[in-house]
């Protein structure tokens, strides 16, 4: 059990300086090493049984630990953990997606901006509601590429104002817009 908490700590600290994670990568390693965990229970043990029940052993201690480093890097690690805002709203994003699905979502943030006292509260993991307009400019001209999701648009691989990730090309192109 020592191993699989050291492999969760271990896989948690190699993603978490990864601004944007691949979610197929990440499933496609987690499948994999799944595989080659279930191989060799099932080589040491020849018992299907056992082979299942030590898989499901090893990924429930594995989920476990990885989530709770997750929860406490988003609540006291995270460079947003000094923002106000709900703790919950540090957590998961459901706290503020359930508020848009009941209509109440621009009320609460208005509430949550008069409650906290500020222009900036967290709303999500990574999120912030921002109510300085001048700060907006500052923070959108970020040091840190856009997400891997803007590449889906990019066909055959080439790239436009909508897909460019690199601000440095992004930029120009902008402009000329």
């Amino acid at each position: 059990t020592l191993a699989i908490v050291v492999a969760a700590i271990a896989v948690h600290f190699i993603l978490f300086p990864i601004h944007e994670v691949s979610t197929v990568k990440v499933l496609r390693a987690y499948s994999i090493a799944n595989t080659i965990i279930f191989g060799f229970l099932f080589t040491s043990s020849e018992q299907l049984t056992f082979s299942f029940i030590g898989l499901a052993t090893v990924n429930s201690t594995f989920l476990l630990v990885f989530v709770l480093l997750t929860l406490i890097r988003r609540l006291y690690f995270s460079p947003l953990s000094h923002f106000p805002g709900p703790k919950i709203a540090a957590i998961s994003n459901i706290y503020l997606a359930n508020e848009f699905r009941t209509g109440r979502g621009s009320h609460t943030l208005l509430k949550l901006h008069n409650q906290y006292n500020s222009d900036f509260i967290r709303i999500g993991p990574r999120e912030l509601s921002i109510r300085n307009v001048e700060a907006v400019e500052a923070i959108y001209r970020g040091k840190y590429p856009r997400g891997t999701f803007y590449e889906v648009g990019a066909i055959n691989g080439e790239f436009n104002l909508n897909t460019q990730r690199d601000y440095k090309l992004h930029t120009p192109w902008r402009r000329i817009w």
